[in-house]
């Protein structure tokens, strides 16, 4: 789960794809590279590019003005909201359960990671890598699991 920060910052030049919604500050956690593990109670055959969409809800604002998010995210006001904002790799997508029993995804897991994700047993990691931040943010709405961008 290697995070390709040297290229955090570009414009979206495709034509569409397979995007998920994430409430902030958790989709400009995963597209700073920050949030490498994306947990989820449901799982997917998807697997490659996928854009990271900043829905409209804004639960995750008070969450966000405590560490380590505050770290990260001075000012959850100016984050921006029902657009897409980056796009990721899904890499893999395992039980949350097995994450402990290689070392490799072990070491993804810190503490950190730990307070961005809900590892509680029978959910899902998504295993991301290569986060993009888009310069400009794509206003979009969003959708329910994984669904097609269409730009």
């Amino acid at each position: 789960m290697k995070n390709n920060t040297s290229n955090q910052s570009l414009h979206f030049k495709g034509t569409g794809g397979k995007a998920l919604s994430l409430l902030q500050p958790w989709a400009s956690l995963v597209v700073m590279g920050l949030k490498t593990i994306e947990t989820r109670s449901w799982q997917t055959a998807h697997r490659g590019s996928l854009l990271i969409h900043a829905s409209l809800g804004r639960k995750g604002k008070i969450l966000s003005a405590e560490p380590p998010f505050s770290r990260y995210i001075p000012d959850f006001d100016a984050l921006p909201f029902g657009a897409i904002v980056g796009e990721v790799q899904v890499e893999e997508i395992v039980p949350v359960e097995t994450l402990f029993y290689s070392d490799a995804k072990l070491a993804a897991l810190t503490l950190e990671e730990k307070a961005f994700g809900d590892y509680s047993s029978g959910r899902y990691a998504w295993l991301l890598s290569e986060p993009i931040m888009f310069d400009e943010p794509i206003p979009v709405k969003g959708g329910l699991g994984v669904w097609t961008y269409k730009a």
